[in-house]
């Protein structure tokens, strides 16, 4: 069992891998016509079946690094963007 959060019900563990039975028909286990769904309730079902990844400190400050970085880098080349084209304007 997974450890438990407030306000969210425990789970068990999901097995990292489905196996189905040799010889089985993988289409077998489809519905019968195409299932429509939005993205948000895609993301909820990934949620609900992919264990989430455990994070110990060093990998979350590396995994803050990196953002910050990646968000640093864009902020520069849009403001270079932005003032190149402010400057094409003209006084």
């Amino acid at each position: 069992m997974l450890p438990a959060l407030p306000g969210v019900a425990a789970r068990p563990a999901p097995e990292p891998v489905v196996w189905l039975a040799p010889g089985a028909d993988p289409a077998a286990h489809l519905p019968p016509r195409a299932v429509r769904i939005s993205v948000a309730e895609a993301r909820l079902l990934l949620r609900a079946l992919l264990p989430l990844p455990v994070l110990d400190v060093a990998a979350a400050l590396t995994l803050v690094a990196y953002q910050q970085r990646h968000k640093t880098a864009a902020y520069r080349s849009h403001r270079k963007r932005r003032l190149l084209a402010l400057q094409a304007l003209g006084p």
